[in-house]
């Protein structure tokens, strides 16, 4: 991933200065009441986790699943796609709602669930709704609310440790097509769980109006291209754990 993405920055580089239409300073700006360069720092460590979980096989354990995902290559290289497909005027609009008081509940209600992965908290939510699970009124809206979420940044952090889960299934199975089937599956039930635990302070209004945001000319632009973007980053980083996993494995093959 890290030379993938290096030169992506350096084709970037030299048509950035044709091609930008948001100011850096208006997309660092952006990047930081999102939420989406905390998360992009917290991927390796997410992916991480969660391989190491599912993993099996001790001798595939030491593959290096964060330089997998190099965080500080993958925030220059989303600064300059960003700078390219944002203007500055709808670049304000989405920084404004990620500074109105809904939007900073929003963003960090995500953030703060993302580093209680291993709280009691968190904990007894789950036994909780095992025993008494939400009402179907509640159901059918954070299943919506969820279906607009997709891969904005701060709906990537609910399937950080997934996703490494996901690349472990991928390195020891011979059955990788019917894994690549089910991953939307397992993304969004990953996304409604976590989800039901994020954002359960917030009121059936509250969680309609976020959605609402989404179906803006901001927002649904912002969803497009971010998506795009950690969709990319991500199969980088799947690409790079394949790579080292089949390299390790073809040598463990020939010292037998």
């Amino acid at each position: 991933m890290k030379k993938t993405i290096l030169i992506l920055m350096i084709c970037s580089f030299f048509t950035s200065t044709l091609l930008a239409k948001a100011d850096i300073k208006l997309v660092d700006e952006y990047l930081k009441v999102s939420g989406a360069k905390e998360i992009i720092l917290a991927l390796p460590q997410q992916i991480e986790r969660g391989y190491l979980t599912r993993i099996k096989d001790k001798k595939l354990k030491d593959i290096d699943i964060k330089g997998s995902f190099d965080s500080k290559s993958a925030i220059n290289y989303v600064k300059i796609k960003l700078s390219q497909e944002f203007s500055n005027g709808l670049l304000k609009s989405i920084i404004a709602y990620y500074q109105s008081p809904l939007g900073i509940k929003y963003k960090t209600s995500g953030i703060d669930a993302m580093h209680k992965k291993d709280s009691k908290k968190r904990v007894d939510f789950f036994s909780e709704i095992k025993n008494n699970p939400p009402s179907y009124s509640r159901l059918n809206i954070m299943n919506a609310f969820v279906d607009r979420l997709e891969l904005t940044p701060v709906a990537v952090h609910l399937i950080g440790e997934l996703l490494g889960s996901i690349n472990a299934e991928l390195v020891t199975s011979n059955n990788t097509e019917q894994i690549l089937m089910d991953i939307s599956d397992q993304i969004r039930e990953s996304m409604l769980l976590n989800s039901l635990y994020a954002y359960n302070n917030f009121t059936d209004k509250e969680l309609k109006t976020v959605m609402e945001y989404y179906y803006t000319n901001a927002g649904r632009f912002e969803q497009i291209i971010v998506s795009d973007v950690f969709k990319q980053l991500i199969m980088e980083s799947f690409a790079q754990i394949m790579e080292q996993s089949q390299f390790k494995t073809a040598n463990l093959n020939q010292t037998k």
